[in-house]
């Protein structure tokens, strides 16, 4: 059985079980309002008749009820005379006292019992008289059971209708989350979202973190899916380089020295492919957070002088190295990932800098913030293609960056990311580009 339907089964058994306490405990309750009226009076006449009491020749009232559940009760002397009670006609009624039996009279145009009952005393005697309507049992005794029987269907017709209703409702979200699941399973489409606005507040939340999920997942494929079709494009120039190498020494080599150089070929493409997968996987693992890199706060000033005097060109254009480093900076970031920051970015400037130029490597504080910017005198960047310099592969000058991979500033945008900071450039055609890597200010308490 599902879910649901145990729902509505615990409802309707509780409603049955809540329906017959109720009604057990009116019968129990309520037995003298629910007795017929006969049996009602005669007790009732009982009770009042041992509730008398004669002390000294005089009747002791305080104790005697006139009326009581619906019983009219009258008092008389031995000899019959009234003595005092309650009657519900205006006229007496004419009939003599009888002990023994209920008798049935009209008056005032209704039906009543009556019931006569003497009391011998020893010293005296006196007789009580009761009566009540012929249909009292009407009013609460013939009402409560009929409609108890009337409402208990419609009431478990309300309980296992609602009871189905509230089930299918709540369950409604789980349906949605089996069927986005089983679509995504059977395909490769993983943008399906649950998107759940309305319905109980612990199922947005299960849908909430299948969305996410979902989304995890969905980055995941596609990092792997662009990771492939990156690396397959890329690699397809340098193997064919050494492919075509290997050929030509092959064929044509025919000394030590044609031997060499077709090896520093392929020793130079083989480098090459190497840092090209080197550096798609440090992208593939900070997109996909496989890799943890945490934050401490720490000397930062120190930090980008160290890196500045660690970069060695691969080659020698007489470019020159400044810094202007303002002393006492820390921030939050993680060393191992912002030297690839540092190297990327002064390789950057190095490659695309001017012949036997200079690059100024900064560091100070802007609105709290701290900005390492890395500005060189070459070429410029138009302004329609700044934004485009952070994607995979994209080079402005592809004759002046053959030796690159086109991968140094995308890994540095995704490491902004990490850091909570921020990769941007400024640059002007012809003024040179000024790389500016923002880090977030730093809780004092820190």
């Amino acid at each position: 059985m599902s879910a649901k339907w145990r729902m509505v089964l615990w409802f309707t058994l509780m409603m049955l079980l809540l329906a017959a306490v109720t009604l057990t405990f009116v019968l129990v309750m309520n037995g003298s309002v629910i007795a017929d009226p006969a049996s009602r009076l005669v007790k009732t006449v009982a009770d009042c008749a041992d509730a008398v009491e004669f002390d000294h020749g005089v009747f002791e009232w305080d104790e005697m009820k006139e009326y009581t559940r619906g019983v009219y009760c009258t008092y008389y002397d031995a000899e019959g005379t009234y003595l005092r009670g309650a009657v519900p006609f205006a006229e007496p009624l004419e009939l003599p006292l009888q002990t023994g039996s209920v008798r049935p009279v009209t008056a005032g145009g209704k039906d009543w019992l009556v019931y006569d009952s003497h009391v011998d005393m020893s010293i005296t005697g006196f007789w009580v008289r009761g009566v009540i309507s012929a249909d009292a049992a009407a009013g609460p005794g013939r009402v409560i059971l009929p409609l108890a029987w009337s409402l208990l269907p419609v009431l478990l017709l309300l309980s296992v209708g609602g009871g189905w209703l509230i089930a299918r409702d709540s369950f409604l979200p789980l349906e949605r989350i089996t069927e986005a699941a089983g679509s995504i399973s059977d395909g490769d489409d993983l943008s399906a979202r649950l998107d759940l606005r309305r319905g109980p507040r612990e199922m947005r939340r299960l849908a909430h973190t299948f969305d996410g999920m979902f989304a995890r997942l969905e980055t995941s494929f596609l990092s792997k899916k662009q990771f492939t079709a990156d690396a397959s494009h890329e690699l397809r120039t340098p193997v064919a380089v050494i492919l075509a190498e290997c050929d030509r020494a092959k064929r044509k080599a025919e000394t030590r020295e044609d031997f060499l150089a077709s090896i520093g070929v392929i020793e130079q493409q083989g480098s090459k492919m190497n840092e090209l997968i080197e550096q798609l996987l440090s992208l593939t693992r900070i997109q996909q957070g496989t890799e943890k890199y945490p934050l401490r706060v720490c000397d930062l000033s120190g930090f980008v002088d160290a890196c500045c005097d660690e970069f060695v060109p691969a080659d020698e254009r007489g470019v020159t190295l400044a810094t202007d480093i303002a002393p006492g900076i820390r921030a939050a970031y993680n060393p191992s990932l912002l030297s690839r920051v540092m190297f990327n970015l002064l390789q950057n400037a190095y490659k695309y800098g001017a012949e036997n130029g200079r690059i100024l490597v900064s560091l100070f504080r802007e609105n709290g913030c701290a900005v390492i910017s890395v500005k060189d005198d070459g070429p410029g960047i138009p302004k329609a293609e700044q934004e485009k310099i952070w994607q995979r592969f994209y080079r402005c000058d592809s004759a002046r960056a053959e030796g690159g991979t086109g991968l140094g500033l995308s890994l540095v945008r995704e490491i902004a990311l990490v850091h909570h900071a921020r990769a941007e450039v400024v640059s002007e055609p012809g003024q040179g580009s000024d790389f500016r890597f923002v880090l977030p200010p730093v809780d004092p308490a820190q």
